[in-house]
């Protein structure tokens, strides 16, 4: 049982936004750092780290920074930075509880009070149960000089990005895939395991595309210690977790508490901050607290933009009806990106080499005009509603609740819920079947039901379906939490869907800001998973908690709104049939590589009807990274048979 509301959470919490810069680095296990190598690393990160470039080399460790400042603390900060002590790190973070830290840490803290400072003060005195003290988005490289080890790690969630591939004689590592690629300069192999999960339910936060490149896991820290490496987790999603109240009110304070906060994290930045507006129930929320906090001078960002994606032709799936409500109650219009201006699945430019197969890619011509007007405006912060849907559960999905009243045997209970969840358009029976009992079925049982399932893997080699065992795969991870209740482990799994989509570094090729993520602030999203399910979804009221929290920002419009949210598919079968020659094109002349997991004549048969397969929206960017990583591949093994004639 925790206490009130409002007890826990206090401005304390504030903290310094250091934005998403660029780190990297090398770590011979024997002899010095080759210099050379730490320089070309430059380069290759300086698109996300564009303000300066600092370096820092001993005999075996070498690191690289490459700032993106966002507010006035960041430019004070000098990093690599190098304790008294000898422990050197590099930080690319925004670190939330600045003040919580320095009040623990006081007595072992000097003058310096940087992030980066913190950080190596709190890994001194926690060693590595730091990590797990950390509020806020970072990513970091932490060398230890005493006893040989270095710690790479990533926060919870994980949208900074850090890859690291280790052999015998070395670890390099980089917040840049592509990057790391270059300076280690070993032959590309495609990884099956990553593929199978990007063309299902996005890959698992530790693998990339290639084979023997990794990521490091968000919520985890990889730990090398005299050449040996091991990979260790420092947060997962806490069952025993539980916040009961006696009223709805206190759940509401608790929740304003603690989204605000979140909020005023991400809006310590010294310039405009922009957000982006699709009219519902994740990103109307961020934009109104953002406007009302700037307006309250409760923040250092001095205004506030927004940006929304609106639709002409494509009119089911536009929400001007909903956008425009919250720029009324904010008082200004935002920016309108026109689909058909910026079209959904347009061709990219000819400078966007992708080094990692991206749906994000399908909106190219989107980001890239937001890109531009951000920059021109002076702005380098984004605040986006994704990971919203999966912490509030969806739409409003009552699985959660009754699946814990059946599993405690409270069936009267249960009976009620029904009764209040069941629509006049459907019966009592055919409602509890399709929420309850099926999903109880094995796996393969439910399966078998699923169309779309059928559907999706026609696209694909048969034989990499089976060996990926991909229509399993389409039914999302699946972590079992030892001794938690079936509808926390829902909620969870749905969660831990965002840390695949956030970490997997899609938005990071496409637009050069920093992308912020409010709904995925640690103190809310560990509120959020041990709260009560009816708290986030009741009868016909999909993410009730935020509605009822923040029913005095809010445009009642979205209060009361009670369809269903709107989306893309409407755009999507437009733009799959306006380009469907163009995708044909591609399929027919693509490299025969495509052939290993996609099935070529399903595919332009689906192209060739009068109304082409929306399903085969995200098939396109992989392709186009397919041809990508083939053209690589033919020009690296040219160079090395020009190499060996050479020597010959």
């Amino acid at each position: 049982m925790i206490g009130k509301a409002s007890a826990r959470f206090t401005k304390s919490l504030i903290g310094v936004d250091n934005a998403m810069s660029a780190i990297g680095g090398i770590h011979n296990f024997v002899g010095d750092v080759d210099e050379e190598a730490l320089r070309r690393m430059e380069p290759g990160l300086s698109r996300l780290g564009p303000d300066a470039v600092y370096r820092h080399k001993s005999p075996a460790i070498g690191m690289v920074y490459r700032p993106f400042h966002t507010n006035r603390e960041s430019r004070f900060e000098t990093q690599p930075f190098v304790a008294r002590t000898g422990e050197i790190v590099c930080w690319d973070g925004r670190l939330d509880n600045r003040n919580q830290l320095i009040n623990d840490l006081h007595h072992h803290l000097t003058n310096d009070r940087t992030d980066a400072a913190l950080v190596v003060t709190a890994y001194c005195n926690w060693g590595v149960d730091f990590l797990s003290k950390l509020i806020g988005d970072f990513a970091l490289a932490l060398w230890e000089p005493q006893t040989n080890t270095l710690i790479l790690a990533r926060d919870f969630v994980g949208p900074r990005s850090l890859y690291y591939q280790m052999n015998e004689s070395r670890v390099v590592w980089s917040t840049d895939l592509q990057t790391l690629i270059d300076v280690v300069g070993i032959p590309l192999k495609l990884d099956d395991e990553y593929i199978a999960g990007f063309l299902t339910k996005l890959p698992e936060g530790g693998v990339t595309p290639y084979r023997h490149f990794k990521s490091v896991p968000p919520g985890h820290s990889v730990i090398i210690e005299r050449g040996r490496c091991r990979v260790q987790s420092f947060w997962q999603p806490d069952p025993s977790a539980s916040i009961r109240y006696k009223s709805d009110r206190e759940y509401e304070e608790h929740f304003c508490d603690v989204f605000r906060e979140s909020m005023r994290c991400r809006l310590r930045t010294d310039g405009p901050a922009w957000a982006e507006l699709s009219g519902g129930m994740d990103s109307s929320p961020i934009v109104c607290v953002a406007n009302d906090l700037i307006n309250h001078g409760d923040v250092q960002a001095n205004a506030l933009a927004t940006v929304s994606r609106v639709y002409d032709e494509a009119s089911k799936s536009d929400e001007r009806k909903y956008i425009k409500p919250v720029e009324e109650r904010i008082g200004r219009c935002g920016l309108h990106l026109r689909e058909d201006q910026y079209r959904l699945l347009a061709p990219w430019s000819e400078n966007y080499v992708p080094c990692i197969p991206t749906h994000v890619a399908n909106f190219a011509a989107y980001y890239r005009a937001l890109d531009k007007v951000m920059k021109l405006s002076g702005a380098r912060v984004l605040l986006s509603g994704l990971g919203g849907d999966e912490l509030q559960l969806g739409d409003g999905e009552p699985f959660s609740e009754l699946i814990d009243l059946l599993c405690q045997g409270r069936f009267c209970s249960l009976h009620r819920r029904l009764g209040a969840w069941t629509n006049s358009q459907e019966s009592y029976f055919q409602f509890a079947w399709q929420n309850v009992f099926s999903s109880l079925l094995p796996r393969r049982l439910q399966l078998s039901r699923q169309n779309v399932i059928s559907k999706l893997v026609e696209f694909y080699n048969p034989d990499f379906v089976r060996r990926m065992d991909l229509r399993d795969r389409l039914f999302g991870p699946q972590h079992y939490f030892r001794c938690a209740p079936p509808g926390f482990r829902y909620r969870a799994n749905y969660f831990l869907y965002t840390t695949r989509q956030l970490s997997a570094g899609f938005w990071q090729e496409l637009c050069d800001v920093e992308f912020s993520y409010p709904f995925t602030h640690k103190p809310l999203v560990e509120f959020m998973l041990a709260i009560p399910s009816e708290q986030h979804a009741r009868p016909h009221e999909s993410k009730s908690l935020v509605r009822r929290a923040l029913r005095d920002l809010l445009p009642a419009e979205l209060i009361e709104r009670k369809e269903t949210r709107i989306t893309i598919w409407h755009a999507a079968s437009l733009a799959v049939k306006r380009e469907a020659q163009r995708i044909q094109k591609l399929i027919m002349e693509a490299d025969e590589i495509v052939d290993l997991y996609i099935d070529r004549k399903a595919v332009l048969s689906a192209c060739s009807k009068n109304q082409p397969d929306v399903l085969l929206l995200p098939l396109v960017p992989f392709v186009l990274w397919l041809q990508t990583f083939a053209k690589r591949k033919r020009v690296s093994e040219s160079k090395s048979s020009l190499t060996k004639s050479r020597a010959a």
